[in-house]
């Protein structure tokens, strides 16, 4: 039984969602929304109020605890950046994203985690890669907060990448063209743009007032992003998916087909989940969705901080301890080199000499007749020759006789013991075979014919005489099989 749970909070609220997944299916288990009065997650002075409303969803919802746990990092803190390089290894990349990325996210340098969201292939071998980075303080901190409130995350991903994990879900559409996807809830408005199933570009914003602020504000952001992902003009692609809190998505997709020749598609999280008729669906769900997505595909290339953060703790110590150890070994190998280099040579004179002895034994071992030897190898070498010249001449002797031994040899496996078919008498050549013998009826004979001449090497079998014992009562037969021309010409 395998169980994931993703945890979406934002400004005021807590979405979770239990999902269950096995033999290939996905089904929802549980849902909660929880009510955070005065956006508590914005606040450092009401982390207690914010573990507070966790516990709570958490106990109210009956959620599993021992369930893989998935969190996104709080809005607006989780930054994009795409980085164009020739260099084609992942891990390679990413040793090398902070040098890079250093001024490009505003997080000061060794506080930054920065990891590999996806990539695409552009023209001239050219990789662009999206890379997400929060800051290792903020992210220490949001999983104490949440450690705090009994959730053990085992992935702290992007909002982002749970919205397109629900959007290849339920839209096949997404896997071969230029995709784009909107979310929308009064608070959070994220635009994402997926390439063959990859996201390629990410952006946030925040607007204020209804339907009427925020239209021309995507309009200007749309293009933005567009014209960010190509130095040519892409026109806006023909189908958006749309996903959010159901009014304003509702609104939104009236309004936009009129800005964007373009089809809006209202994007349903759970059409792809079995879900129960009692369980009431919201649209603001869809982020809390796709985390449990990823839970339950922990395979699947998303964001994860808390891995990268990991890494980067690792690769610290391992910095570390690699200084100190080789300043150790080079002044070991310094002190031990002299020593250790007139050892060695002692060493190698010792065994050349006992490989020469050895070479003198083996020689008047194997050749004992030889009495006066000069060169142990040369002397070896030409007796290797004279017997590679008498094998070849013994070789050619039994390459004549294979032909007979062959035929004799389809004969015997294709007359067998139990159609009692006696063989009297044969005579092989390289052109024919004659072959003459006994057989309990005219049938077993007829029966013998025919299997001879399934041999692939006779080319003909000819039933010469045929007649019937009068002493023992059974028939007397000779056959003429002839050789095909193939098989003369090896002969």
């Amino acid at each position: 039984m395998k169980r994931s749970i993703g945890i979406d909070i934002s400004k005021n609220k807590i979405m979770v969602v239990q999902l269950y997944h096995g033999q290939g299916k996905l089904s929802l288990e549980r849902i909660h929304i929880q009510e955070i009065p005065n956006g508590t997650w914005t606040k450092e002075s009401c982390a207690a109020n914010l573990r507070a409303a966790i516990k709570a969803a958490i106990s109210k919802g009956e959620f599993d605890t021992h369930a893989s746990v998935v969190v996104s990092m709080p809005y607006g803190r989780v930054f994009f950046h795409n980085l164009r390089t020739d260099i084609s290894r992942d891990r390679d990349v990413r040793q090398l994203l902070k040098f890079e990325l250093e001024d490009d996210f505003p997080i000061h340098f060794d506080d930054l985690v920065a990891d590999i969201c996806n990539y695409r292939e552009s023209k001239e071998k050219i990789r662009e890669f999206l890379v997400g980075a929060v800051s290792h303080s903020e992210l220490q901190g949001w999983a104490k907060t949440l450690r705090e409130a009994g959730v053990e995350c085992s992935i702290v991903s992007a909002d982002v990448c749970a919205l397109h994990t629900v959007a290849a879900l339920n839209h096949e559409m997404i896997n071969n063209t230029l995709s784009l996807i909107i979310y929308v809830d009064g608070y959070r408005t994220i635009l994402a743009v997926s390439k063959k199933n990859r996201l390629i570009c990410v952006r946030y914003f925040n607007y204020v007032g209804g339907t009427e602020n925020i239209v021309p504000l995507l309009r200007r952001e749309i293009e933005l992003t567009l014209r960010a992902i190509s130095s040519s003009h892409i026109p806006v692609p023909s189908r958006i998916l749309l996903s959010g809190a159901n009014e304003l998505v509702q609104a939104l997709s009236k309004e936009l087909p009129k800005e964007f020749d373009s089809e809006v598609v209202i994007l349903n999280p759970f059409n792809q989940i079995k879900c129960s008729p009692q369980q009431q669906m919201d649209g603001e769900l869809v982020i809390a969705l796709g985390l449990a997505l990823i839970g339950a595909n922990k395979n699947r290339e998303v964001l994860d901080f808390l891995a990268a953060d990991t890494v980067k703790a690792n690769q610290t110590q391992k910095t570390r301890r690699s200084v100190l150890v080789s300043g150790f070994l080079i002044l070991a190998i310094g002190l031990l080199s002299v020593v250790h280099l007139f050892i060695q040579l002692n060493a190698l004179e010792n065994e050349h000499q006992c490989i020469k002895q050895e070479i003198r034994e083996v020689f008047m071992q194997t050749l004992p007749e030889e009495k006066k030897i000069v060169n142990e190898f040369a002397q070896m070498t030409e007796k290797l020759e004279a017997l590679k010249a008498e094998y070849k001449t013994l070789a050619n002797e039994l390459r004549d006789r294979a032909p007979s031994l062959r035929v004799l040899q389809h004969i015997s496996e294709k007359i067998t013991h139990d159609q009692n078919v006696s063989i009297s008498s044969i005579s092989i050549t390289s052109e024919s075979v004659r072959l003459s013998g006994t057989a309990p009826s005219f049938e077993s004979v007829d029966k013998a014919v025919r299997i001879l001449s399934q041999i692939s090497e006779f080319d003909s079998v000819e039933l010469r005489t045929i007649d019937k014992d009068p002493t023992s009562d059974k028939v007397r037969f000779s056959l003429l099989i002839t050789m095909k021309l193939k098989q003369i010409t090896k002969i």
